[in-house]
């Protein structure tokens, strides 16, 4: 089978969305680590009330500075934790390449952010409160997978369909003239055609449908619809749309050219009333 109609834009966006899908479950493979290793840190409560005065066992003061201390280490490890995991997979530098603040009030938000970032004590607040936001964190990133599945489902088949639609053309499109065509072979054609643009009017109505229902997964970094997030690097938005509107537009014009030829056909066989 010959091939004259590729659907470039398509399959492009294949490889960009399969790329994404798997940026997206190395992140939320990094969240899971993050949270799973600050879910086993072992923090004691700090009683605030606690206050010391000259009367305090030199061994209590003792006991609580190197409490805190060890708190303070154990934030530090936190942040190292974050670095390790959630900043450590292999795309992040080109993906993003935000700072470790910018990253954090990114992902856990502006308060939860101002905690880690501030704070000179791991508390065990503060570990519940981190672990909700990675929580949060990993299941945006999920939604989003969800999100991909379905795009790279849908691009999947809109290649296969438009790839069979603009197949065995060749003939069609490489004819100069269709004069020396019988016309049954021109009505055939025509017919063909026709049906083939109908169904890429048919593949247009279900696209605008599938992309009207699309929602933008909850995730961070994107601040654009999910077609405009996911085909930034494409010239054009709509890949899909773009491709059916390419073929649309080879296939009408075949058309037009051997309906041209059948009108042709048609006048030539009228005879004149004064022969």
């Amino acid at each position: 089978m010959t091939t004259r109609f590729v659907p470039t834009h398509v399959r492009s966006a294949i490889g960009i969305v399969a790329t994404d899908r798997e940026r997206t479950v190395s992140e939320r493979r990094a969240f899971t680590s993050f949270i799973d290793r600050l879910s086993d840190f072992s923090v004691e409560s700090i009683d605030s009330n606690t206050s010391l005065d000259c009367s305090t066992p030199v061994q209590i003061v003792l006991e609580q500075t190197q409490s805190s201390h060890s708190e303070s280490d154990q934030l530090a490890r936190v942040r190292e934790l974050y670095r390790e995991t959630v900043m450590g997979v292999e795309h992040y530098s080109d993906e993003y390449g935000d700072s470790f603040d910018e990253s954090i009030v990114e992902e856990f938000g502006s308060e939860t952010a101002a905690a880690i970032l501030n704070s000179d004590q791991l508390t065990p607040q503060l570990r519940d409160r981190l672990i909700e936001a990675g929580n949060r964190a990993r299941e945006s990133r999920h939604a989003l997978l969800q999100g991909l599945e379905n795009e790279h489902n849908a691009l999947q088949s809109a290649d296969e369909a438009l790839t069979e639609l603009g197949a065995d053309l060749d003939d069609v499109l490489s004819a100069h003239s269709f004069q020396t065509w019988p016309d049954e072979e021109l009505a055939t054609v025509r017919k063909d055609l026709h049906a083939r643009e109908r169904e890429c009017d048919r593949l247009a109505v279900d696209r605008q449908s599938t992309l009207h229902e699309q929602r933008v997964p909850s995730t961070h970094h994107i601040g654009l619809e999910f077609t405009e997030y996911l085909y930034r690097s494409l010239p054009v938005t709509f890949p899909v749309l773009a491709d059916i509107a390419s073929l649309t537009e080879t296939l009408r014009t075949a058309r037009q050219n051997v309906d041209h030829a059948l009108a042709s056909e048609t006048n030539g066989c009228t005879h004149s009333p004064f022969i």
